[in-house]
């Protein structure tokens, strides 16, 4: 059992907010989920300063500046109180949040590699040029994607570095500064290669907790990065949302150096196989029927790497054929983009039941780089996010980001694709 360490959550994060400005969002509906055919959206200015502030007795606190119309604040609040709910984001009434995901952003550095074998294996399967320009190959699609989408909070989705080329964290710790960068609070999961680096799962966390503006707990469930985070606008409960730790790191004995290697110093924290384990599901179950009893029945939406099998499987009932052939566009009302590769999922026993018994309406993964799709499955809407950046394999045509959008009053969402506009170079 992993030890979850309730005190080693963020520190309050105070995010202020010039004026909330008149948003023009088209929330269409889609029967059963609350989503919506990809639109254009104009959202509210992005946050320009931030103020950091130590605890104080009751973890909880009130610090304002003045934006150029109103005054406007964001909290974050990491909850030490109670046993079921890790954080709060507190958002200003009058507006309709955003989420940005991105996801296997998949940061890799050819100087990090363990063998002449690995590179020559890594370099003819990605690159052709600039193995090591982060900016070129990652970070000008995520500042492209924040200015587009102007987010509340960003989720990433996993995947966010290659680990098996960071044995010294260096790509992980910039990974992080960057995106402390934004002045944006943003979550994060592991994906399966972020714990292949030699630093050890634990010592991420803990860069994680550190962080800035990350929100950001370990959990006391199998895998490394479980915790949920309640929005809250005028003081009422809106959405809740659960980061989720799909597992699957593996070592590669077959091909030495590639993965994680069997000597990690962390390996014994590390689930192997792909999917959610038991303790995993039930604690999701539990502490969101918990909280939804102390807070009111607010829709849940699950954030997590690799996708579930249930997804293929359902699929392939809405779309015969679909979940295998390529390429595949899905047309039924409200379904929306493309998939370029077949589409597939890691076993996870009771999860997709699990998560219709909370109230889920929303699910966003990533781990298919080729599959960019929003489909409504047995009444939640499963969405692959865009993969950010270029690298690891992709296609041109599905780089960019997912822009989701909160109904402040109908406890609904908008997903939007917010395809890349960069200038491609492979």
């Amino acid at each position: 059992m992993n030890t979850r360490s309730r005190h080693g959550g963020i520190r309050s994060v105070l995010l202020p907010l010039l004026g909330v400005l008149c948003l023009c969002c088209i929330c269409g509906g889609c029967a059963g989920s609350g989503g919506s055919d990809p639109s254009e959206t104009t959202t509210a200015a992005p946050p320009t300063e931030t103020i950091n502030s130590a605890h104080t007795e009751e973890n909880d606190m009130d610090v304002t500046t003045e934006g150029s119309d109103q005054l406007t604040t964001y909290r974050v609040t990491a909850r030490e109180d109670e046993e079921e709910l890790d954080f709060i984001l507190d958002l200003p009434a009058g507006k309709d949040p955003v989420i940005l995901q991105i996801t296997d952003t998949q940061i890799q550095t050819m100087a990090g590699v363990r063998n002449e074998t690995r590179r020559i294996q890594v370099g003819n399967a990605f690159f052709s040029s600039l193995p090591d320009d982060f900016e070129f190959r990652v970070w000008r699609y995520v500042d492209e994607a924040v200015e587009k989408a102007r987010p509340d909070l960003i989720v990433l989705t996993g995947d966010n570095i290659y680990g098996e080329l960071d044995d010294s964290g260096e790509l992980w710790r910039s990974f992080i500064e960057k995106m402390d960068s934004y002045g944006i609070p943003w979550c994060a999961v592991f994906g399966n290669h972020d714990n292949e680096s030699g630093k050890g799962v634990l010592w991420q966390v803990e860069q994680l907790l550190g962080s800035k503006h990350g929100i950001f707990r370990r959990g006391d469930v199998s895998g490394n990065s479980n915790y949920n985070l309640l929005i809250r606008q005028g003081g009422e409960a809106k959405y809740l949302l659960y980061m989720l730790d799909s597992n699957g790191c593996t070592t590669k004995p077959h091909n030495p150096g590639e993965g994680m290697m069997p000597d990690n110093v962390d390996i014994d924290q590390i689930q192997q196989t792909a999917g959610f384990r038991n303790d995993q599901i039930a604690w999701m179950t539990q502490s969101a029927k918990s909280i939804r009893q102390d807070y009111g029945e607010v829709p849940v939406l699950l954030f997590y790497h690799i996708p579930v099998s249930d997804i293929p499987r359902l699929v392939q009932k809405a779309y015969p054929g679909a979940a295998s052939a390529v390429p595949f566009s899905p047309d039924h009302a409200g379904d929306f983009g493309t998939a370029k590769e077949p589409i597939t999922g890691a076993a996870a026993g009771r999860f997709w039941n699990s998560a219709q018994s909370i109230g889920c309406t929303g699910m966003f993964v990533g781990h298919q780089h080729e599959v960019a799709t929003s489909i409504v499955c047995d009444g939640i809407r499963v969405t692959y996010g865009l993969k950010t950046g270029t690298y690891d394999y992709h296609d041109e045509e599905l780089l960019g980001s997912t822009k989701i959008t909160l109904s402040e009053n109908g406890g609904t969402f908008a997903v939007e694709y917010l395809y890349s506009e960069l200038p491609y170079r492979r």
